[in-house]
């Protein structure tokens, strides 16, 4: 199975924060009609004209839905979150092995990958990277039938399992050029783990083009003494502050008008609204309505990575693209895919990197797609989707 607020974030700079709950109210509202360009599901289609704006939504009357949440979290800033090596290689990883005991070294080597049947690396359960522990992150990283991640408490007991300590460094890899490995590494800094690494391209560097080793022995480590903190909202968009920025672009019809880069680094087709997901493939993932949030910047996620290795582009050809496509580096970042793991591999690039102040929306379109009376930019020509189709 592959998965995939209401001010702009800033930096505060220090490196603890007031702690408590910060009240989440998730309010998809909207009284906007005309050139607010709001998508709306029209489930009668009873032929009545309905009018678009220029930048190829359908403008309406917008409908409601108003949830109210509590996401305990704390605002801490970045200074936690970046880090001067956030990667590490394979030759690395590999001197490190040669050493010996990895915990006796302060290192925890984790993965967390998709396991796809059709993909060509081999799965943990069958043999893995020597001394790695594996995390299933469907299941271990999120409570059920909620879609919020698991409390500081759990994920105290979670990591303490893996060994990890308050000293510790992580080092997650896996496969699908490290999609659900970068997606652990911000759930890892969401909840405090300080030294957080990516071992860079992944088990595809590794085991194919490498061709290092892989054995079957599982660890065993003990307990370690990590305490999580509350998770650091700096990091974390949710919908109210998107649908704030998306609005203003919406007014602007269509175009980036708030002071924050929102990116989108799905498919070229998913952005513009020509594709949706297949439910029989992605299971709960699909989206009633296809597009884009307004005044979103689509930057695919593989144009970051080695088509060969699977590692990063260097730094400076990371940002050449992400400007060259119009993200301006002086405002805060945005990025959202469909339910997170690919933006969390943009956010390792731009944050970890890059070192710029970015957050994920992992609610993204399988959250947006499926609510009532958000914008949503179509420029496919048509409207898509389950509530987009036109009739004929």
């Amino acid at each position: 199975m592959s998965t995939e607020e209401t001010t702009p974030p800033t930096s505060t700079g220090t490196r603890k924060g007031a702690a408590g709950k910060t009240a989440i109210a998730v309010i998809a509202t909207a009284a906007l009609a005309g050139t607010a360009g709001f998508v709306v599901a029209n489930s009668t289609n009873d032929g009545a004209e309905t009018p678009t704006t220029g930048s190829g939504t359908t403008a309406g009357e917008a409908a409601a839905t108003v949830t109210d949440v509590e996401i305990p979290g704390e605002n801490r800033g970045f200074d936690d979150v970046h880090t001067d090596e956030p990667l590490a290689t394979t030759d690395w990883l590999a001197e490190r092995l040669d050493e010996g005991d990895l915990h006796e070294q302060g290192i925890v080597l984790l993965d967390v990958s998709e396991n796809l049947p059709n993909s060509d690396l081999t799965p943990y359960s069958e043999a893995h990277i020597p001394q790695a522990q594996y995390v299933e992150w469907s299941e271990e990283f999120t409570q059920p039938n909620t879609r919020e991640f698991i409390s500081a408490d759990e994920f105290t007991e979670l990591a303490q399992s893996l060994g990890i300590n308050d000293d510790s460094t992580v080092v997650l890899y896996g496969d699908n050029n490290n999609w659900f490995a970068a997606y652990a590494s911000w759930v890892f800094n969401l909840y405090g783990v300080e030294d957080v690494k990516l071992l860079d391209g992944g088990l595809h560097k590794w085991e194919l083009y490498d061709e290092r080793e892989l054995v079957e022995e599982v660890p065993a480590v003990p307990a370690g003494n990590f305490e999580a903190e509350a998770q650091n909202h700096d990091i974390r968009a949710f919908q109210p502050e998107v649908l704030e920025l998306a609005e203003e672009n919406a007014e602007a019809g269509g175009e980036a008008a708030a002071a924050v880069n929102l990116v989108d680094i799905r498919s070229a087709e998913e952005h513009t609204g020509e594709i949706g997901v297949d439910p029989d493939i992605f299971q709960g993932e699909g989206a009633a309505i296809w597009g884009h949030i307004p005044g979103s910047i689509n930057v695919t996620w593989t144009q970051i990575v080695d088509e060969e290795t699977g590692e990063f582009l260097p730094a400076e050809e990371i940002r050449a693209l992400y400007e060259d496509a119009g993200v301006n580096f002086d405002n805060p970042t945005i990025a959202y895919c469909r339910i997170g793991e690919r933006a969390s591999h943009t956010w390792y690039a731009l944050s970890q990197i890059l070192g710029e102040e970015v957050k994920v929306y992992d609610g993204s379109w399988s959250e947006w797609g499926n609510s009532v009376g958000v914008p949503v930019a179509n420029t496919s020509g048509q409207r898509a989707g389950l509530w987009g189709q036109s009739g004929d």
